[in-house]
């Protein structure tokens, strides 16, 4: 038992070495039915043709050319009833490639694809999922053809350039779910653009009201529906969000505390304190002291 079970994990150690970096790719023509797994990193799936089934947590769902699905970390996937399917594979780990998020963060179709859909799969049966246009894959196909050059060939820099094409790749998909009009998909879209709201204006005064009048819909709906995605409330996400700007402030600015929680949306130095600790696990100064603490002196005390 306890040999399936690691035969049926994937670890990032299994990829990510061939490659140099937190990043791999693969272009298959005919990818036979596997069996279910799970994996310690992030997947990016693209069908480029043919048909199958896609097992996910218990549940199937059909596929076809021009899907587009994340499977998040410890997520059990496979696929089954493949005929001629034809897909592209982009493992990677976001953190450790270093990737800067930010900006990112402000297109609705970024939260809707990464995060939202994933997590809403089973209720929606798959229909959220983006679907691109022939001219969307191909381009697509092109992106994926160049990053798969980079990480071959290896040449000087090829971090660098594999990282950026990562990126150009992800800023496409998401600007592509943005941009979708299906039923199905606005409910998503609806909460993308709280999520993107809320990176825009996380240092400006920030209400349930505010966002629910923004989503159209009521607090109560509002509250059930960011519970049901992030597990929690939307004004816990503004404050775990602002944690996170400040965090960003106190590793690479020389601002003094009170300054940082003006800055990132707090009126209050000694609440947003309070809440940092609670978030973070330490008081703003000791996560400052850490963050700039000296290579090879983690073990200190």
């Amino acid at each position: 038992m306890a040999s399936r079970r690691r035969e049926s994990f994937f670890h990032a150690r299994d990829f990510f070495p061939k490659t140099g970096m937190a990043l791999y790719v693969t272009r298959t023509a005919a990818h036979p039915d596997t069996r279910v797994h799970a994996h310690d990193f992030t997947e990016l799936v693209v069908i480029r043709g043919g048909s199958g089934t896609h097992h996910a947590d218990g549940d199937v769902y059909p596929l076809g050319a021009g899907d587009v699905f994340v499977i998040a970390r410890g997520t059990r996937h496979g696929y089954g009833d493949t005929a001629g399917l034809s897909l592209m594979n982009i493992l990677f780990d976001a953190r450790k490639l270093g990737i800067p998020r930010a900006d990112i963060r402000q297109l609705p179709g970024y939260h809707a694809l990464f995060a939202l859909e994933p997590k809403l799969r089973r209720r929606h049966r798959f229909r959220s999922r983006l679907r691109l246009r022939p001219d969307q894959l191909a381009h697509v196909e092109t992106l994926v053809g160049r990053l798969l050059d980079e990480l071959a060939k290896r040449r000087p820099g090829y971090r660098f350039a594999a990282t950026a094409l990562l990126m150009e790749l992800i800023a496409f998909l998401s600007r592509c779910y943005s941009r979708m009009r299906q039923p199905e998909t606005q409910g998503l879209l609806r909460i993308g653009e709280l999520l993107s709201h809320c990176e825009s204006h996380y240092d400006e005064p920030i209400t349930l009201d505010g966002l629910a009048a923004r989503a159209r819909t009521s607090k109560s709906t509002l509250l059930r529906r960011f519970h049901t995605v992030l597990s929690m409330t939307p004004m816990a996400y503004v404050i775990r969000l602002r944690i996170r700007k400040a965090s960003e402030l106190l590793r690479e600015s020389d601002l003094n505390v009170t300054q940082i929680a003006l800055r990132t949306g707090f009126s209050d130095s000694n609440y947003f304190s309070r809440q940092f600790r609670k978030i973070a696990g330490s008081s703003p100064r000791a996560y400052r002291r850490q963050s700039r603490r000296p290579p090879g002196r983690e073990q200190e005390t």
